[in-house]
């Protein structure tokens, strides 16, 4: 018996300011507002939650959904006890970034 299973990747993972701002329905300035919070967050998202290339900057979605879930939590000394650890993974899967393809063949 053959068990098949793949992953199937939609979508970008990397989004400049105007496109988040787009996406999550607030304007510019409260994107450019929680990435600069976001950059104080390297710890949780390590060196790729922001690119940054001088003014233009391209940021994960991934990490930008999960601080904009957390992020009064996460601003907080005491809130930040309680803030599971960041999944991409699971926040990809929730978004519907991944379709899993599985494929079950039977050799006789």
């Amino acid at each position: 018996m053959n068990i098949t299973s793949m992953r199937i990747l939609h979508g970008n993972a990397i989004a400049t300011i105007p496109q988040l701002a787009e996406q999550f329905h607030v304007c510019d300035r409260t994107v450019r507002t929680i990435v600069r919070e976001m950059e104080d967050q390297k710890d949780r998202y390590g060196n790729y939650g922001i690119l940054s290339d001088g003014n233009l900057k391209r940021v994960n979605i991934l990490a930008f959904t999960d601080y904009y879930n957390y992020r009064d939590m996460l601003k907080s000394k005491n809130g930040k006890k309680h803030v599971p650890p960041y999944n991409p993974q699971e926040i990809a899967k929730a978004m519907g970034f991944y379709t899993e393809v599985v494929s079950y063949g039977y050799k006789l």
